[in-house]
């Protein structure tokens, strides 16, 4: 697909992160989860859509884009898990429905099911379903899907009307008094009625695809195809799927479908709407009771996002912060938008970070320069498009924080300051606020230090807290590991904690990294790295190789790997972002030309 093409006339780019808008593949695979989290970003909105709440799983291991949800006409949780290797342009998410243990419904699934479904562990782990895929294997029901083309949209369920079968061998499940027949040989173990339970998930969905696109519906239309059972019970049954398509502008955009059987269309203009569906809250984007847009200022809600300056030295883990950052703020429908930088020409904590959230990434150079003078139309753009709760500014390491300190402060009118939170590696520590004026200056202007990375230094903390106190001793202090802690420790309930703002009128122009002879380097990989060079050639440069990171090939290793490096840890894990080809490290350090010999790994 060229780069040129233009995606639909809903303004898309308003709900999907930028790299998103060129590949119709990739925006219907994030247009559903964008769809699902905004709908429920105003409570009187989630309310009158049907929604009572969503929880994205944020975990190691977890693939991006799935969501649990809870809906107002049933007591179990619904979840969408991606499904790898989606054929075509579209997106596809099996739907599981986990019933709530005292649902009468509960009988109508496997008796493996049940004896899930009663675990005392069930709920926690389908808060974090898509690390268990036995869950998602025994309560699935059926699928969704969504295609993005340039004329239209389209958002599909398909189910079959009974998921049910018998057991030629029957069951024995292991009583508190020995083996019990649980099913006799050729009886029924499972018998659901998955149509009727996929589509009280299917009308909030489609209701929150027209309230977000605000755009209603242009053509509705059905498929069903029979399946015959081997199974002497169940003789037949039928599989269905309802797709509800948006048109552009007028126009009639390719339908997402079968090539068989042939859809039969239930609804189109200017017929009129069925009476059977005349109660959906499908037909209009207008919501009655709940306002008719995402615009707070529509909902009277006049809070200004609150803004956290996230800073550290390279390596502490900020990354890893944020993420558990989105997490709670994502459990608790509220949005968050990230603006990073990246010292170097490459930005990988975005690929990393996958850009699941809406991410403006500023390259070329470190905040207190590339942002000088253009931050206030940076995140006015982002208040404009997002209307987010809360913004991250996440400087790259090397950044000073005194050096944009005035101008956060010019940016009352539109935003309230929260915090400057500083990242310290509970190793590295000592030794970097001892070399480093740009440290010290960080640890210096903090509201809140966390200490990261405890898990990896099982000595005393006691001379790192000391140096940080003499910088900064009135700074909250925490331990952390991963960088996991609860926002509400850090900044108060509902983020009320006051940040220490005379500084602003005190701190003049700060240290940068020029000044400590810091310097970074771009290596762009067109072949396989071997693993043991680069690490000589890193540990050839000692203490003067502050960071090494990117995504490169290994000759021990298949595909892209994810290569970071900090003082003290290394670590090579698979890459699981989108592939776009490119294979690159950034290494920083002082003095580079003499300290780190590029030639010697490729």
């Amino acid at each position: 697909m060229p780069e040129t093409t233009v995606m639909p006339h809903w303004q898309l780019s308003s709900l999907l992160p930028p790299s998103f808008m060129t590949d119709f593949k990739e925006a219907a695979f994030e247009l559903v989860r964008a769809v699902v989290i905004r709908s429920t970003y105003i409570p009187g909105v989630r309310h009158r859509l049907g929604w009572c709440g969503i929880h994205e799983v944020v975990a190691p291991g977890s693939r991006p884009g799935s969501i649990t949800a809870k809906i107002n006409d049933r007591p179990g949780i619904f979840a969408l898990d991606p499904v790898a290797g989606a054929k075509g342009q579209g997106s596809r998410f099996s739907l599981s429905y986990f019933p709530a243990p005292e649902e009468e419904i509960l009988e109508n699934f496997s008796i493996q099911a049940g004896i899930q479904a009663l675990a005392p562990d069930f709920l926690d782990r389908v808060r974090q379903f898509s690390l268990h895929p036995e869950l998602t294997d025994l309560f699935h029901i059926g699928f969704i899907e969504a295609a993005v083309e340039e004329d239209g949209v389209f958002i599909t369920f398909q189910a079959c009307e009974r998921l049910a079968w018998t057991s030629d061998p029957g069951i024995v499940i292991q009583g508190p008094k020995g083996p019990v027949q649980a099913v006799a040989p050729g009886n029924i173990d499972q018998d659901l009625l998955a149509l009727d339970i996929a589509m009280d998930f299917f009308s909030p969905l489609v209701a929150a695809f027209t309230y977000t696109l605000a755009s209603p519906p242009s053509i509705f239309y059905t498929q069903r195809k029979k399946w015959n059972c081997p199974s002497p019970v169940f003789q037949q049954t039928h599989e269905q799927r309802w797709t509800m398509g948006y048109f552009s502008q007028g126009k009639k955009a390719r339908a997402f479908v079968w090539a068989e059987p042939k859809p039969t269309i239930v609804w189109e203009p200017p017929n009129p709407i069925p009476k059977a569906y005349e109660s959906e809250l499908w037909w209009s984007p207008d919501l009655a009771g709940a306002g008719n847009s995402l615009d707070k200022k529509t909902m009277g809600i006049t809070d200004k996002p609150r803004l956290i300056l996230l800073t550290g030295f390279l390596g502490t883990g900020k990354t890893s912060f944020l993420d558990h950052f989105i997490q709670a703020q994502t459990a608790a429908n509220n949005f968050v938008a990230v603006v990073q930088n990246e010292i170097g020409e490459k930005g990988l904590d975005a690929t990393l970070l996958d850009q699941t959230y809406a991410v403006t990434q500023m390259d070329e150079g470190c905040v207190c320069c590339s942002l000088s003078g253009n931050l206030r139309g940076a995140l006015s753009d982002i208040l404009d498009r997002f209307q987010p709760d809360f913004i991250v500014l996440e400087t790259t390491g090397l950044a000073n924080p005194a050096n944009i300190l005035g101008e956060i402060d010019d940016l009352k009118d539109i935003l309230e300051f929260g915090s400057i939170t500083t990242m310290v590696d509970s190793r590295a520590g000592v030794r970097t606020l001892e070399r480093f004026e740009v440290a010290r200056d960080q640890v210096r202007l903090a509201d809140v230090i966390l200490v990261n990375k405890c898990d990896l230094n099982s000595r005393d903390h006691d001379a790192l807290k000391e140096k940080i106190r003499r910088l900064n001793p009135v700074a909250d202090l925490h331990l952390t590991t991963h960088g996991q802690i609860h926002p509400g420790v850090l900044y108060g309930v509902n983020f009320r904690n006051p940040a220490r703002q005379h500084l602003f009128s005190t701190v003049g122009a700060g240290a940068t990294h020029e000044n400590d002879r810091i310097g970074t380097r771009l290596i762009d990989l067109k072949a396989p790295l071997d693993e043991d060079r680069l690490l000589t050639a890193i540990k050839n440069g000692g203490e003067m190789i502050l960071r090494v990171k990117g995504i490169a090939e290994f000759t021990d290793h298949t595909g892209p790997m994810v290569f970071q490096y900090a003082p003290g840890t290394c670590q090579v894990s698979e890459f699981t972002g989108p592939d776009t080809g490119d294979r690159f490290l950034v290494v920083i350090g002082q003095d580079l030309e003499k300290n780190f010999d590029h030639r010697s790994i490729l």
